[in-house]
């Protein structure tokens, strides 16, 4: 009986997984025309130092809690100053913290069946599927694509940003001297973000 529950639990929460990674590819629709974007967009930033680039994560966060935005992932990417490439995910669930969880979940499918080792093993792979439905963020190889592009001692900031209001997004750029590194918004919109980076109080 507590295996059939346990069972029928983790069913329920793949499949919620699964709606979720086909929901989060489609574009959502503004309902605010004249200060919301359609989204999923993505922009990137670039920082002629680390720090700068951190101070601006935690601005998209305040915006984040003060409802301005929703931030479906993000990372910040730096170039050593002997040109290695770091990055480092906020909002990420790597396969082996996956394979961990779901290594504890199937430990206690197998003391339900009193084979805890092959009940580890099937939780493991259960958790390495969570992770890779999880995985629908920034890609990284175009992260470390787009960071060899920086110059040794820079960094950016990588924004997933769902259904964001312009105004308020803008309003906080103009606070930081940056570059727009790649966006996938239009090129209207992409004037406008660079032009906040620009901008001199």
């Amino acid at each position: 009986m507590v295996l059939r529950v346990f069972l029928d639990s983790v069913s329920r929460t793949f499949r919620y997984i699964d709606h979720r990674s086909v929901m989060e590819g489609t574009t959502m629709t503004s309902t605010n025309e004249e200060d919301t974007t359609p989204v999923t967009s993505l922009v990137a930033v670039s920082f002629s130092d680390p720090l700068l680039a951190q101070e601006a994560s935690i601005a998209m966060i305040r915006l984040e809690r003060r409802q301005s935005l929703k931030i479906d992932d993000m990372a910040i990417v730096n170039k050593t100053t002997d040109g290695r490439v770091h990055i480092h995910q906020t909002r990420d669930m790597s396969a082996g913290q996956g394979a961990a969880t779901g290594g504890m979940w199937g430990a206690l499918v197998g003391l339900a069946v009193a084979a805890p080792f092959i009940g580890a093993a099937i939780g493991a792979a259960a958790g390495g599927l969570f992770a890779k439905l999880r995985d629908i963020g920034i890609d990284d190889a175009q992260m470390r694509d787009l960071g060899d592009s920086l110059t040794d001692g820079q960094a950016a900031l990588f924004v997933l940003l769902e259904d964001f209001q312009l105004a308020h997004l803008l309003a906080e750029l103009r606070r930081f001297d940056g570059r727009l590194l790649h966006t996938t918004v239009d090129a209207e919109l992409a004037a406008q973000l660079q032009e906040a980076l620009a901008y001199q109080i």
